[in-house]
């Protein structure tokens, strides 16, 4: 799956060449109650000999449940046409429930009709459900206990500059940074990015690490490039300019550009997307800020009934009592909020309560598709001296 010999091109091996490719997600029945799968991800890194199991990837998560269904780790009862398949990733101890289409033999349901704006071609409709995702982490939804920083970039081959972010850990950490606030060498059209730019973003990234608590120094946290996470964060146009007909016309709450692994995000993380929206529903971040500046003001209904069906044995909230007996104020609402990125768009509906002290995010729920693709075995081979023959 690496890149042997640090071969960027990873030709001696499966991963693709890309961060968003490179990657595996290991999986077995579980032994915890009220849980079918246990889920562990590994970031593989490109060009460096190098694995990093921190925090989670949400677009491997929705091919678990599927797979758990393929292989017999979960069984369908007889007439069901969906299942809840209930996953534990070990990387941040938090549950993810897939929510996936049954065919007539038990099996998963590939085909199907649901689109994904910016991606070609159908299949049936995965809801991938993230439960609780605060302090995935550190322990925390906001590991400052503050709702907005600023970050200070001090480098020693480069200038300095600050900016103005959110660093907010929900499904996975990230550095959630407002464009607007950049300084004007770093706001550079999109697809024009270079070396020097990319070293900046990472300088932002490394800086907000450490305020995280996810790394003791800079030089630290440049030795774990998967987490946290950075995505910088602006208005969007009233019109996405992909090549998706389901986008025409249709506003966004926000534009996201986020990055992997040092270089920019083809399109967006599903754990962004679920953090994201998150912060777009918590007053005090500056997401919030940018989306209620913008024409599209973000409002809590005033139902707080939700009218989502929570999967049957997904855990609740440990604290899901205290909320309840808290007042009508901090009982979780219910909203879609829309992100709009460089390949398309994606819908993430969020459960979730803020007060001015007080944030609490029930739960993130985002559509995927998914089918199989291969099978069979990948080879492992091991370096051996001269001394080994």
């Amino acid at each position: 799956m690496g890149s042997h010999g640090s071969d960027a091109r990873q030709i001696d091996g499966v991963g693709g060449a890309t961060s968003t490719t490179s990657k595996v997600a290991v999986v077995s029945p579980s032994t915890r109650m009220g849980v079918d799968v246990d889920y562990t991800f590994v970031q593989v890194a490109v060009g460096q000999e190098v694995v990093d199991f921190s925090g989670n990837c949400g677009n491997m998560c929705s091919g678990v449940g599927p797979f758990a269904l393929q292989e017999g780790l979960v069984r369908a009862m007889p007439g069901d046409r969906t299942i809840d398949v209930r996953i534990f990733n070990t990387n941040t101890s938090r549950v993810i429930v897939d929510t996936v289409e049954v065919d007539e033999n038990g099996s998963f349901n590939e085909d199907g009709d649901y689109a994904i704006p910016g991606v070609k071609g159908t299949g049936s409709e995965v809801k991938v459900a993230f439960v609780d995702p605060a302090g995935s982490m550190t322990g925390t939804l906001f590991p400052t206990g503050r709702r907005s920083d600023t970050i200070r970039v001090q480098e020693k081959d480069g200038p300095s500059f600050h900016v103005s972010a959110t660093l907010i850990d929900a499904t996975n950490p990230f550095v959630l940074v407002d464009k607007t606030t950049l300084p004007a060498f770093l706001k550079v059209e999109p697809g024009k990015d270079t070396s020097e730019y990319l070293k900046h973003m990472e300088s932002i990234r490394r800086a907000g690490a450490v305020m995280m608590g996810l790394a003791p120094t800079i030089e630290a946290a440049a030795k774990v490039r998967a987490t946290p996470k950075l995505a910088i964060l602006s208005s969007p146009s009233s019109r996405i300019r992909t090549n998706s007909i389901e986008d025409a016309g249709r506003t966004p709450d926000i534009h996201v550009q986020a990055f992997s692994m040092g270089k920019p995000h083809p399109s967006l993380q599903l754990t962004g997307a679920a953090c994201i929206a998150s912060a777009v529903c918590i007053k005090g971040t500056i997401v919030h800020a940018l989306v209620s500046g913008s024409t599209k003001r973000i409002e809590f209904p005033e139902d707080q009934e939700s009218p989502w069906n929570s999967p049957e044995r997904t855990p609740s909230p440990s604290n899901s009592d205290s909320l309840s007996s808290s007042g009508p104020s901090l009982v979780p609402s219910p909203r879609t909020v829309r992100l709009s990125h460089s390949a398309g768009s994606i819908d993430v509906e969020v459960l979730a309560t803020c007060s001015e002290g007080f944030a609490f995010v029930d739960r993130c729920v985002v559509s995927r598709t998914a089918r199989r693709l291969f099978e069979g075995k990948v080879y492992y081979y091991e370096d051996r001296t001269s001394s080994d023959f």
